[in-house]
């Protein structure tokens, strides 16, 4: 069972956003180990500057913080990703809270205290979910891309994508229809290795003849954005 759900957690990056440090560090060493990275934060405004500013797979967050709780963050990133998984967490197993995160679109709420195995569970569920939820994506034009597979087709034509022209790809999806910055675009395609903006604007100008031109955005000075009319 664990490897499944390892497997899954597999080159995700995951945002913990928990006041309670002790249980946020015992989080962190339940799932560092399987994760691609782990992202720390102590309370919901420092939780969304790390949302705004990586691209994050998975979200598991208290819901009673101080200066801004969870689901009023989560409300926040709603508005930047509606996809992203939830996983709230709380001592407070009231209606309220329950309704507010399927509201949410919430993929779980674990009752504290909890063991390693609910949160790998709830992890693995939640991963798992959103992945059938959004494997497949009409990009218009007779473009269909595979989430899961990382295949392009435009109609029954496979078309090759490099590993650096699927990150981007994913990350864009992942932002749609939002503008998403020439520094996270840079982090994420290219990780430690960087690159300058000229070259990531010829990259992404290939990636276009690939697809259609109308399909990536430039936002001037900001980034760029996928564009699904």
């Amino acid at each position: 069972m664990y490897n499944k759900i390892t497997k899954l957690l597999e080159n995700k990056n995951i945002l913990i956003v928990e006041d309670e440090i002790d249980l946020q560090d015992i989080i962190v060493e339940s799932i560092k180990d399987y994760a691609n990275c782990v992202f720390k934060a102590n309370n919901g405004l420092e939780g969304l500057e790390i949302f705004k500013s990586n691209s994050i797979d998975l979200i598991i967050s208290d819901i009673h913080m101080a200066k801004m709780n969870g689901l009023k963050m989560s409300n926040e990133i709603r508005t930047i990703d509606p996809y992203v998984p939830l996983i709230f967490l709380t001592a407070h197993d009231t209606d309220e809270n329950m309704l507010d995160a399927i509201e949410l679109k919430s993929k779980s709420i674990l009752i504290k205290p909890f063991d390693k195995k609910q949160l790998l569970i709830s992890m693995g569920l939640a991963i798992s979910s959103f992945n059938e939820d959004k494997k497949i994506l009409n990009l218009n034009n007779s473009f269909i891309y595979n989430i899961e597979t990382k295949e392009l087709k435009q109609k029954d034509k496979y078309i090759s994508l490099t590993r650096k022209e699927q990150k981007l790809l994913d990350l864009l999806i992942k932002h749609q229809e939002h503008a998403v910055p020439f520094s996270l675009i840079e982090s994420y395609v290219w990780n430690e290795n960087g690159a300058t903006p000229d070259a990531i604007r010829m990259f992404i100008n290939k990636l276009r003849k690939k697809i259609y031109p109308e399909l990536i955005e430039n936002i001037q000075g900001i980034g760029y954005k996928l564009t699904l009319k």
